[in-house]
C-alpha cells in the first residue's frame, strides 16, 4: 500500500470494508441494515410514482431498457447502472430519504440502490448485499465526517456518497480483496460531482436527478476500480479534500471501532433535514384552529432559518419553513397524503403568518440536532409552544423497528397497494435468510404489473 494511503488511513479503511460482513456483526447493527433497505426501496417506491420520474423513466427506456436489474414502478429488466440513476432519482423527491447528521448526507440511499442493482444484475445473495450496503455505509459516513462539510454552495449529494457506492460494489463484487477496495475509494474520491446546493434547495426537479447521477458514478467507478483500472493513490488531499471539502480531517478514516449505520437518521417528515427540529416542534403543538393564529414565530439555527421563503410549488414546500409549518397546523400532520400541490397553495394566507427568526444562541446545536423554538400567538391573546433538539428518528431518538416496518408498509402501500407492499417488504426482510436480491426484485416488477397482465 503506497505511503499516501496509509498516512490518511485509507488502508485500513479499505481493509475493513472489504472484509465486512453483515452475518458477523451485531444484532442491532444487522437489524439496522434491513431496516434502512426497506426504508430505501420504499422511499423510492413513492418517488416512482411522481410525474417527472415517469416521464424520465420513460425517455431513458427509448435508449434500451434490457437488463436483468429491477427499476421500481418498471416491469422491465435494466442495465445495473440505469436502474441504479433511476431508483437514485426516485429516492430523492420526496425528501423522506435517510441520512447521518455528522456525515452530513444520506449514505444508504447512495448505498442501497446501487448495491441492489448490481447484486441483482449478478444473482447476488442476501448476506453478500447485505455486507455490501453495511461496507458502503461505514465507508462514506466516515468519509463525510472527514470533510467537515462542503465548500459553499456545494450540497453533498455528489460529494462522499458516491465514494460509499463504489466501496459498496468493490465489496460486493470483490469481497476480501483489500487492494480492490482501496482503489474504488480512490477512484471515486478522483471523480466527485460538484452538485449546486441552490438547484436542490429551491424544489427544482432537477435535483433528483443528483442523487440519481451520484449512485449511477459510485456504481461505475466500483465497477471499473474491481475490473482493475487505477487511480492516481493520495487522492484524498490532492483532489477530494480541496474540491469538495470545507475542513478536511482525515481522522475519522483511520477508526473502524463503531458502527456509524447505528449514528444515523431515518426521516418521519417529508422535508430538508434542516426543517425536522420546526417540523418536530409544530407536531408537538396542540391542537389549533387555525383561525384563530395571528402570529407563528419560528426561531431555529442559522441553516434552517435560511428556508423562510413561502412556496410556490409541493417540491419548494420541501425547504420552505413557513409552508411546512402551515401545512401542518391545517392539516394535523405533513406526510405524503397532506403535502400536496394543493394544500400547499391553499396553505399561503396562513404561511404568510409564519416569521422565521435565527437564533444565534441555536446554532451550536447544529449538526448535532436541529434545535428550533416555536410560539403560535392567538386571537385571544394566549400563546402554545413547543420546542425540539435532537429530531425524532435520529441515533438516540431512532425509531423502533415496528415504527420502521410501519413507514415502509406505508409508503409502498401508497404506491403500489397492501397486498404487493407486503410482499415486496417479505422479500427485503428474507435477505438474511436465504432470500436474494432477485427475488425482491421479481416482487417489485410483480407490483409494477396492471391488474391481469403477464409480467
Amino acid at each position: 500500500m503506497s505511503e499516501s494511503r496509509s498516512e490518511t488511513g485509507l488502508a485500513p479503511l479499505a481493509a475493513a470494508s472489504a472484509h465486512t460482513s453483515y452475518a458477523d456483526a451485531p444484532e442491532e447493527v444487522r437489524e439496522r441494515v434491513v431496516d434502512l433497505v426497506a426504508d430505501v426501496v420504499a422511499t423510492a417506491a413513492l418517488g416512482s410514482g411522481r410525474d417527472e420520474i415517469r416521464l424520465l423513466t420513460d425517455e431513458m427506456s427509448a435508449s434500451g431498457s434490457s437488463g436483468s436489474a429491477t427499476v421500481i414502478g418498471s416491469r422491465a429488466g435494466w442495465p445495473a447502472a440505469t436502474a441504479s440513476f433511476l431508483n437514485g432519482s426516485a429516492v430523492a423527491t420526496d425528501q423522506l430519504q435517510d441520512g447521518h447528521r455528522e456525515g452530513r448526507g444520506h449514505p444508504a440511499s447512495h448505498v442501497v440502490p446501487a448495491v441492489l442493482a448490481v447484486a441483482e444484475e449478478r444473482d447476488a445473495s442476501g448476506d453478500d448485499a447485505l455486507s455490501a450496503v453495511l461496507a458502503g455505509y461505514e465507508v462514506g459516513v466516515r468519509l463525510g465526517r472527514a470533510m467537515g462539510g462542503t465548500n459553499p454552495g456545494v450540497h453533498d449529494i455528489g460529494t462522499w456518497g458516491s465514494v460509499g457506492a463504489a466501496a459498496a460494489v468493490a465489496r460486493l463484487v470483490r469481497p476480501g480483496d483489500d487492494a480492490a477496495s482501496a482503489s474504488a475509494i480512490e477512484l471515486a474520491q478522483s471523480a466527485v460531482l460538484l452538485t449546486d446546493a441552490a438547484t436542490i434547495f429551491s424544489g427544482r426537479t432537477g435535483g433528483h436527478a443528483f442523487l440519481g447521477a451520484s449512485v449511477q458514478l459510485g456504481l461505475t467507478l466500483g465497477t471499473a476500480a474491481a475490473s482493475g483500472l487505477a487511480p492516481m493513490p493520495g487522492s484524498l488531499e490532492r483532489h477530494f479534500g480541496p474540491t469538495a471539502a470545507r475542513d478536511l480531517d482525515p481522522t475519522p478514516l483511520a477508526s473502524w471501532n463503531a458502527y456509524e449505520v447505528l449514528g444515523g437518521y431515518v426521516k418521519q417528515h417529508p422535508t430538508c433535514a434542516h426543517l425536522h427540529g420546526v417540523n418536530d416542534a409544530v407536531a408537538d403543538l396542540p391542537p389549533i384552529d387555525v383561525a384563530h393564529i395571528v402570529e407563528i414565530e419560528v426561531r431555529t439555527f442559522a441553516a434552517a432559518a435560511a428556508f423562510d421563503a413561502i412556496a410556490d410549488t409541493e417540491l419548494a414546500a420541501r425547504f420552505s419553513v413557513p409552508t411546512s409549518v402551515a401545512v401542518a397546523l391545517a392539516h394535523g400532520s405533513l406526510d405524503e397524503t397532506t403535502l400536496t400541490a394543493a394544500n400547499v397553495a391553499a396553505s399561503r394566507d396562513l404561511a404568510s403568518r409564519v416569521h422565521v427568526i435565527h437564533d444565534p444562541d441555536l446554532d451550536a446545536g447544529y449538526p448535532a440536532g436541529r434545535p428550533a423554538r416555536v410560539a403560535a400567538r392567538l386571537a385571544d391573546g394566549s400563546e402554545v409552544t413547543a420546542s425540539a433538539d435532537r429530531p425524532r428518528g435520529d441515533a438516540d431518538r431512532a425509531f423502533t423497528r415496528r415504527q420502521l416496518r410501519e413507514k415502509a408498509l406505508r409508503l409502498l402501500t401508497h404506491r403500489f397497494g397492501c397486498v404487493h407492499a407486503g410482499r415486496i417488504l417479505d422479500a427485503i426482510h428474507a435477505l438474511p435468510f436465504g432470500g436474494t436480491p432477485r427475488e425482491l426484485g421479481l416482487a417489485l416488477r410483480a407490483a409494477a404489473l396492471r391488474p391481469g397482465e403477464r409480467r
